[in-house]
Order: structure tokens, then C-alpha cells, then sequence
């Protein structure tokens, strides 16, 4: 064993040559520690919400109110499988999503939206997407994941309100219109458009004598 305890110790800046982008893949070459590595990806995300969760429980009690959350959740998780969206984490009567394409995440809100326009209760969200930095593997930084937040905030009862997804829809998603949104600490946002699933694309539950 060596007698120099600073052994395998680096010391200063890396070198230029030492500095790596990571590929976005997460399959890229192993790098020493004192590497400094650029974790930036490209994500979207987007937060949906129970509308009025706090003042459903207290008009219909605890119990119903888990069956609420416990309904909210199981739809979640079978839109978001079927699509490819991943559920990043859970918020109460709440969820935060993220996905690496805009058109699945988009989807997938929106029929999660759909779903419970029939309940008696309804769920807002808001979407966005850009660049950020991955943070010990499974927390992203950068400003999109809180502008999904704030566009969630200002969405009303079933309403869906969306960054730069213009293009990146599917057909049977409209934008119906372009909102404002004013968000505290953040101001005047640009433009975002509130989309929803287009009339002819709702499915029709059979008739009760249907064969």
C-alpha cells in the first residue's frame, strides 16, 4: 500500500479536455469524479390537479374522498402506461409527470382530463417543456418544470393549459384558445393555449340495449 495518502487525489481544474456532454441516453462512457459533466436533457412536464379536493372531503367525508384520490390515481396510472409518460411523482391529490416528447405527455393530460368530466369532481394541469439538468438522478432542474407548475395553478375546472406544444399535438387534440397567464414570481408568461380532446374523438358508451 502506498504511503501517500493523497494518491489518486485530483487537484485543480479540469482540463478542457476533461469536460464531457453527457449524450442524453444515459449510456455514455464512465468519467472520473472530479469530471464535470453536463447533465442537460431536454424534457416536458406536467402537473394535474384534483379541483377542489380540500372542500370535497369536507362536504363528503374522509372515505369519499379516498375513493376520489384512489379512482384519480388508477386513471393516471393507465393513461400514462399505455402512453409511455412517466409518472415522476406523486403530490396528494395531485401528480407531476414527465415525458421526453411533447405529443405523448399531451395526450395523456388530456384524456387523464377527459376521463373525469362525467364525476363529480374535476382535475386541471399544465404543461411545458425545455431544457434542464438532471440532479442525482431523478430530480430535474430548470425553469419549465415550474412554469408546468404555475400553468396548473391558473387552469380552471377541467381545463388543460400548455406551452410550445403547438405542432407537437395529436389530431384528435383542438387548442381552443390562447391564455395569459400572470404567475407570481415569475410575471407575465408567454402565451400558453388551452387544448382539449375534440368532440368527435370522445368515445361513446354503448346504449344499455346494445348487443
Amino acid at each position: 500500500m502506498s504511503d501517500n495518502p493523497t494518491r489518486g487525489i485530483r487537484f485543480g481544474s479540469p482540463r478542457r479536455s476533461d469536460l464531457h456532454e453527457a449524450d442524453g441516453t444515459g449510456m455514455g462512457a464512465p468519467v472520473p469524479e472530479w469530471v464535470e459533466v453536463s447533465q442537460t436533457l431536454d424534457r416536458w412536464f406536467a402537473f394535474v390537479d384534483i379541483t377542489g379536493f380540500t372542500s370535497y372531503t369536507e362536504q363528503h367525508g374522509t372515505r369519499a374522498a379516498l375513493d376520489v384520490l384512489a379512482r384519480f390515481r388508477s386513471v393516471v396510472r393507465q393513461v400514462t402506461g399505455r402512453r409511455g409518460v412517466r409518472v415522476l411523482k406523486w403530490l396528494g391529490d395531485g401528480v407531476m409527470l414527465v415525458s421526453t416528447e411533447p405529443g405523448p405527455l399531451s395526450a395523456a393530460v388530456c384524456e387523464i382530463a377527459m376521463r373525469f368530466e362525467p364525476d363529480e369532481f374535476d382535475v386541471h394541469a399544465g404543461i411545458a417543456g425545455g431544457s434542464v439538468l438532471l440532479f442525482e438522478g431523478d430530480d430535474y432542474v430548470g425553469p419549465s418544470a415550474n412554469h408546468a407548475a404555475r400553468l396548473c395553478d391558473a387552469a380552471g375546472p377541467g381545463e388543460v393549459l400548455a406551452l410550445d406544444v403547438v405542432g407537437h399535438l395529436p389530431d384528435w387534440v383542438r387548442i381552443e384558445d390562447t391564455v395569459v397567464v400572470v404567475a407570481d414570481g415569475i410575471g407575465e408568461m408567454r402565451p400558453a393555449v388551452r387544448v382539449s380532446v375534440s368532440p368527435e374523438a370522445r368515445p361513446v358508451a354503448p346504449s344499455a340495449g346494445a348487443a
